[in-house]
């Protein structure tokens, strides 16, 4: 029997059990096995219902009663749930843009990041994606948080109201600025290499985030390039 992992206070975390519809769909299509199209998406149907204000859900979800629940109050780009975004956009585009469901939570995820947790830096100004905890900022960002640049491009340029609609506009306009923030987040540390999250402080941009002055070969950063 399958269960939680322990540490998680038996919780299961929403960037793995939403990360797996990509490959499961196709491993379907491969086999003509439909089970395993229809199980992995029904785990999104499951969220679509349980309808997080601004379309933002924690990274973990109590998944032991009869219906799933709301695990903790902490929303993020970063760890734990990162991913599970970026499969929203890529399940629709791999259904050849049909299946309705996972662009309108992608739209909404999307909306409620600008809405809540997109932030300015100052004295510079640069764009980054904060975490909220129990409905308060904190304003750190993963380097994780930086496929979002190239997630946002893709969502731009796929847009069902057009490329120059004024929301793909605007979130074309958003990938950039954030994948420049985290160009700055190598180009200011004294070895070029980023750190694995920074915080930001009132007047000093941003530094090193406390116990994370390590780098783990994260792609998310040469992925934005790349879509931009």
């Amino acid at each position: 029997r399958a269960q939680n992992i322990g540490w998680t206070g038996n919780q299961a975390i929403t960037a793995e059990f939403a990360t797996l519809q990509l490959e499961f769909r196709l491993l379907a299509r491969l086999t003509g096995i439909s089970d395993y199209k229809e199980k992995s998406e029904r785990v999104y149907k499951l969220l679509d219902e349980m309808n997080p204000k601004h379309g933002l859900y924690p990274y973990f979800i109590r998944n032991t009663g009869k219906k799933p629940e709301f695990g903790n109050d902490k929303i993020t780009f970063g760890a734990m749930s990162d991913s599970f975004y970026e499969y929203m956009l890529k399940i629709w585009i791999q259904g050849g843009r049909k299946e309705k469901l996972y662009r309108d939570m992608y739209d909404r995820a999307i909306q409620g990041m600008h809405d809540e947790l997109l932030t300015l830096s100052s004295p510079s100004g640069l764009v980054f994606i904060a975490d909220k905890n129990n409905g308060k900022m904190d304003t750190k960002m993963d380097h994780l948080v930086c496929f979002m640049g190239g997630l946002l491009a893709l969502g731009a340029y796929t847009d069902p109201q057009g490329f120059h609609s004024d929301r793909a506009q605007r979130d074309l306009k958003t990938a950039k600025s954030l994948t420049y923030t985290c160009y700055q987040m190598y180009a200011r540390m004294p070895t070029g290499i980023s750190a694995e999250f920074v915080q930001f402080y009132p007047g000093k941009d941003f530094e090193s985030g406390r116990g994370a002055p390590h780098y783990l070969l994260r792609p998310e950063t040469v992925e934005s390039f790349f879509y931009l």
